[in-house]
């Protein structure tokens, strides 16, 4: 009797380990596939730094070129035109940034789309598309309604 008792018990004490190395194994995997979207992010937000450098030095070349023209008085400069230069050298140049692509497709007819319209046109995941709504809600150049995944033009930059 008292052998059984002590098997039972053996044998719960068992079942409990086996239980705690599964939820082990399970928690490993989990920290694994963590470390792994780490690291991706890390990439992902290097590349986007690089971009953002090549940007700047764009933008910075352009600045000079237009304080350069606008010094003449015979050439009138339009900054629509300007905006739409730097438009495609991001986009086309510089391999295109889902905010600048999310930008270009609030301008067009559709002042309104959703996230999922916004990432099947703009080719983008849909993880990166939300990342990129809320990086342009928080400069003011969007508004997101999160419960029917709604984004809206604040006001246009460019006809």
């Amino acid at each position: 009797m008292v052998e059984a008792k002590i098997e039972g018990a053996i044998k719960d004490i068992q079942d409990y380990i086996s239980k705690l190395e599964t939820k082990l194994a399970k928690a490993e995997g989990e920290i694994v596939k963590a470390k792994d979207a780490a690291s991706q992010l890390k990439g992902e937000k290097s590349s986007a730094a690089l971009k953002l450098k090549q940007m700047e030095d764009e933008m910075s070349e352009l600045s000079s070129v237009y304080e350069e023209l606008r010094g003449r008085k015979d050439v009138e400069i339009d900054i629509q035109e300007v905006m739409k230069l730097y438009v495609i050298l991001t986009e086309q140049v510089l391999d295109g940034s889902s905010h600048i692509k999310i930008l270009t497709l609030l301008h067009g007819a559709k002042q309104n789309m959703t996230k999922g319209e916004l990432s099947k046109a703009t080719g983008i995941l849909p993880a990166a598309t939300l990342r990129a709504i809320f990086e342009l809600r928080n400069n003011g150049l969007v508004t997101y309604d999160e419960n029917n995944e709604t984004t809206k033009l604040v006001r246009r930059l460019w006809d």
